[in-house]
């Protein structure tokens, strides 16, 4: 379940970064990206449900930069690594179930997390987004 947000409607922000080399391009999204994602992380984090906990910590961001293409791409989900056995002898791995928490079974309701934290969050992240590349323009202008 993947959602893609371009950063459009901001015409004249975009031109000034598309004229600068890649590499600087990169330098000014990367952190910018995971900046825009953190409301969307806390968020769904707050919305998961809780029995142990388990599915909670497993979520986190992620932001990935293509070298090739110079996409930066950025994500919130579950996170590999939390595989956990319980008290009672079970094993809980929040990868193998979160899909099924989220949309729900035949037998078992859904209770979304991720999509409404991306719904709540969209206008908020793209806010922060182009204020980081913003800052990070005038940052780069300032540097000799």
């Amino acid at each position: 379940m993947a959602h893609e947000v371009l950063l459009q409607g901001h015409k004249k922000l975009l031109r000034k970064l598309q004229r600068l080399p890649d590499a600087v391009q990169r330098r000014i999204l990367r952190p910018a990206v995971n900046k825009a994602l953190t409301p969307i992380n806390r968020d769904a984090k707050r919305r998961a449900p809780k029995e142990t906990g388990l599915l909670r910590r497993s979520i986190g961001k992620k932001v990935k930069v293509y070298k090739r293409t110079g996409v930066v791409w950025g994500a919130v989900g579950i996170r590999k690594g939390y595989k956990t056995q319980l008290p009672d002898g079970s094993w809980r791995n929040p990868e193998m179930y979160a899909a099924l928490v989220e949309r729900g079974t035949r037998t078992t309701r859904a209770q979304p997390f991720l999509r409404p934290a991306m719904d709540a969050n969209r206008e908020r992240a793209l806010s922060i987004l182009a204020d980081a590349v913003r800052a990070g323009l005038a940052k780069e202008a300032a540097r000799p």
